[in-house]
């Protein structure tokens, strides 16, 4: 079956990148979900500005999903690192992924584009579509936000089941 790749990332220590992988046939019963954990007036998860009870309960939706989440890390957060962690999940998507959502930054836009579209080029997916997207366009874009912040902090065991470091 076909794979949907969802990625963010932090950039609190370095730069870690998070690509969550999902069955296609099931995106659409895990955004409902995702959505279904939104509170009155909150448009998307952002797992930084949520309370503890609050990161427990997303995590347990996350975890009964059973995808997994590839980490990329890289010591610095340079255009050039990004570039390598971008090709590195795309190197991975390669043959099984038929959509890869990335979580638009303004500032490196246009970087990202040129970064994916090389990648592409390199790796000979061209079946692989792209698309950089507004953090809130994409509830399964809050899915690698959560695991990207907390892989980078203390609550690293709680992701440790459906996470997994990736070379780049």
């Amino acid at each position: 079956m076909p794979v949907h790749v969802f990625v963010d990332e932090t950039k609190s220590r370095g730069l870690l990148m998070a690509a969550a992988r999902c069955q296609a046939g099931d995106v659409a019963v895990h955004r409902k979900a995702l959505r279904g954990l939104l509170l009155p007036g909150q448009e998307r998860l952002h797992f930084r500005h949520e309370s503890d009870p609050r990161r427990k309960k997303i995590l347990r939706v996350i975890d009964g999903f059973h995808i997994l989440v590839d980490l990329y890390f890289a010591e610095t957060d340079t255009l050039a690192n990004r570039r390598r962690c971008l090709e590195a999940i795309v190197r991975d998507s390669a043959g099984t992924t038929e959509l890869l959502r990335i979580e638009r930054d303004e500032s490196i836009m246009d970087h990202d584009r040129q970064a994916v579209h090389a990648a592409i080029q390199r790796f000979g997916c061209f079946e692989l579509r792209f698309e950089l997207l507004a953090p809130k366009a994409d509830p399964l874009l809050w899915v690698p936000d959560a695991v990207a912040w907390i892989h980078g902090g203390a609550w690293r065991r709680e992701v440790a089941a459906f996470s997994q470091l990736r070379e780049l």
